[in-house]
């Protein structure tokens, strides 16, 4: 069974995988008043109790972002603290991981929206990958993308010339389970972008 911790999309969630199906999702949150770090380890407990994860999970995933700087830290460290006192193999799965997921060339974006109505669009240039903040309808697109894929709502700054494709990252993972590559002792470095520079 592989553990799933998704704290990159708006809505926290844990997802249970057994045969590159999702037999269980659970919302950490259910009320948006909480922290994550106030419930993340009481539905842990909660789903524990029912499905004996302790025993079953054989594999952990987690999402970095780009994303909310608490979310992604409280989950980093949660998944962490699993992987190491139970030594289970985890992977990270990024908008990086995403982008190429779609096997894309360098003319392909992914505008990705995440907890605390955060935003933001990752590319490549070169050899390098960049991950930008959206802060309004006004951002413009850099010059050679001509597709977009997104998670949530559909970019309003996005030129209807542009080719453009929802996605559901649970999907993804689904459908490339097998292309993830697990370790054990992986540090895990979450993708806080700050308007910032000094931060990122």
């Amino acid at each position: 069974m592989f553990l799933f911790l998704d704290v990159a999309s708006p809505i926290p969630e844990f997802h249970l995988i057994d045969d590159k199906k999702i037999i269980k999702s659970i919302k950490i949150l259910e009320d948006f008043d909480k922290k994550l770090s106030n419930s993340i380890i009481p539905k842990y407990l909660e789903i524990n109790s029912i499905y004996n994860l302790n025993s079953n999970i054989k594999k952990l995933i987690i999402t970095t972002g780009p994303g909310s700087y608490t979310a992604l830290r409280v989950g980093a460290s949660f998944i962490s603290g699993l992987s190491q006192s139970m030594s289970i193999p985890v992977t990270v799965v990024s908008s990086k991981t995403i982008y190429e997921c779609f096997h894309n060339n360098k003319e392909s974006g992914v505008y990705f929206e995440s907890s605390n109505n955060q935003k933001f669009f990752s590319y490549k240039k070169g050899l390098d990958f960049f991950h930008e903040k959206v802060e309004n309808e006004n951002y413009i697109l850099p010059k050679n993308i001509s597709s977009v894929f997104y998670n949530l709502k559909y970019p309003k700054f996005i030129n209807k010339k542009i080719y453009s494709e929802v996605f559901s990252i649970k999907q993804l993972i689904l459908k490339n389970i097998n292309l993830l590559e697990f370790k054990k002792n992986l540090i895990i470095k979450p993708i806080y972008i700050s308007n910032n520079s000094i931060l990122n």
